[in-house]
């Protein structure tokens, strides 16, 4: 549209008099129609309007391109022209726009500057020296790498100033690689939460380990602990060594042998669980094996919880013999089992067996059940108690589904997205077990930058570093950042 006014406005200076008159819609409806043609969707137009189809612009001008400020004095120069010629923009808009600036301006030793209130005065600069200032306050020899807003302000303590003042501050410090890479970590969840049910009991576990802890009998250091999503059953044993080979017979004595075959086995990234004769265990039986993004816990975060609550209970049962931890390990997983649970609001033991199992306090205290335990009823109880199992674990999948969706709640109002697309760059948090040593307390925290490649869902990206290749496993946006180069 600016290209046809200025047209019309070059055949308008032709005359050596004209008129515009102001005509009410109301009065215009002909040429308003006829102007609204173009964008109507009727094909069939009357016999008396005579149409022609333009297929590209009736003008085709080439823009003209007039003698412009060189970068440093861009902004600068009208307001000097102003102060010491008194020269104002043709357009009375803009001249009326700058008188109204200029107010704040002052020109001494041809210099312009600005009254200020941080300073008296501050001198003005274009846009290359301010990239110089800026960088030499923010990383210079007395910087200190300050944030966007306190680099600003302190440019302005310093007594320079220019309009976009603040955006290139903000810009500076974002940008800086090393505040990139020393920035603290970033605690909200970048993505919301995504919780994980179990179809039926014992289909899906989850599988972790424990330790190091004390020397036990028989030289255990580690515990590997394996949790039902649906019943919330445990399994756990202690271990000497943390092989493939002890995880195998692990599985299948206290899983495969004792509750089934598995639909899904959840497990870390170690060694154990990602070797080749492991990986062969589950596609000999078909169990679909998924593994957690690495340095994230919370994908496995069932058997996590699991984890705190055995150590927890060992540590309150051991005192000060820690060695013991393993002689009382049966101990604390009979008392796990054997505690109704929040999200179920049932026993591991009732729903993995229909009944509730007979505890000391029971026998000792002469429960109402041990002192009115007739034999004859009893078996007719318990099959009465398996006819109501499967509908017990019906309202078991309910409120596990209402506790869930309390859990999402809070965890998804500290929700703050970080979503990534393939081709951004980022970086990573540094791993403990990766940081520089040497560096100590002073290593960077971030590392980078990366390419994403891949996205593989749940908030995990696939990232390859220059040089170093693809990362084996997806990492989770909540050990991404943006990365600005």
């Amino acid at each position: 549209m600016i290209t046809y006014l200025e047209l019309a406005r070059e055949l308008l200076e032709r005359f050596k008099e004209y008129r515009i008159v102001h005509v009410p819609i109301k009065e215009n409806e002909k040429a308003d129609a006829l102007a609204k043609l173009a964008s109507a969707t009727i094909n069939i137009w009357p016999n008396n309007i005579s149409m022609i189809r333009l297929l590209q612009p009736s003008i085709v001008r080439t823009k003209e391109v007039g003698a412009v400020f060189g970068e440093r004095n861009g902004w600068i120069t009208p307001i000097k022209e102003y102060l010491v010629n008194d020269i104002l923009p043709s357009d009375p808009l803009e001249a009326k726009r700058l008188k109204y600036r200029a107010t704040r301006y002052s020109v001494l030793n041809g210099e312009l500057y600005k009254r200020g209130y941080s300073r008296a005065l501050q001198r003005c600069v274009g846009p290359e020296e301010a990239e110089g200032i800026l960088r030499s306050i923010h990383s210079g020899n007395c910087g200190n790498h300050a944030g966007g807003a306190s680099l600003a302000h302190k440019t302005l303590r310093h007594g320079f100033y220019w309009p976009t003042l603040f955006a290139d501050s903000k810009r500076v410090a974002a940008r800086c690689e090393a505040c990139q890479k020393i920035a603290n970590n970033i605690r909200q969840p970048p993505e919301l939460l995504q919780s994980i049910t179990s179809p039926w009991p014992f289909a899906m576990w989850g599988i972790d380990l424990i330790g190091p802890m004390p020397t036990a009998t028989g030289g255990a250091k580690h515990a590997i602990v394996a949790v039902d999503y649906f019943t919330k059953w445990v399994e756990a044993e202690p271990l000497v060594h943390i092989t493939e080979a002890n995880t195998i017979s692990f599985v299948k004595k206290n899983i495969l042998y004792r509750f089934g075959i598995p639909n899904t086995i959840i497990t870390d990234n170690g060694t154990q669980f990602d070797g080749r004769k492991f990986r062969e265990l589950c596609d000999k039986y078909g169990i679909n094996n998924y593994y957690a993004s690495p340095a994230h816990p919370q994908t496995n975060g069932q058997t996590e919880a699991v984890n705190k609550i055995i150590k927890h209970n060992l540590k309150a049962k051991l005192a000060t013999k820690k060695g013991s931890w393993a002689d009382k390990l049966p101990q604390v997983l009979w008392a796990y089992r054997t505690t109704e649970r929040g999200s179920t609001g049932e026993t591991p033991y009732s729903m993995a067996y229909g009944a509730e199992a007979v505890i000391p306090v029971e026998t000792s205290f002469s429960s109402p059940r041990v002192q009115l335990f007739q034999p004859e009823i009893n078996i007719d109880m318990l099959k009465c108690g398996l006819d109501e199992l499967e509908e017990r674990r019906e309202r078991t999948q309910i409120r596990n589904a209402a506790y869930q969706q309390r859990v999402a709640r809070y965890y998804n109002s500290h929700v703050r997205e970080r979503r990534f697309t393939i081709g951004d760059l980022v970086l990573k948090r540094v791993n403990p077990g990766t940081r520089d040593k040497v560096a100590g307390s002073l290593a960077d925290k971030w590392e980078g930058p990366y390419k994403i490649t891949g996205i593989a869902g749940h908030g995990a990206y696939r990232i390859t570093r220059e040089g170093f290749g693809e990362l084996p496993r997806p990492c989770n946006a909540q050990y991404l950042k943006i990365y600005y180069p």
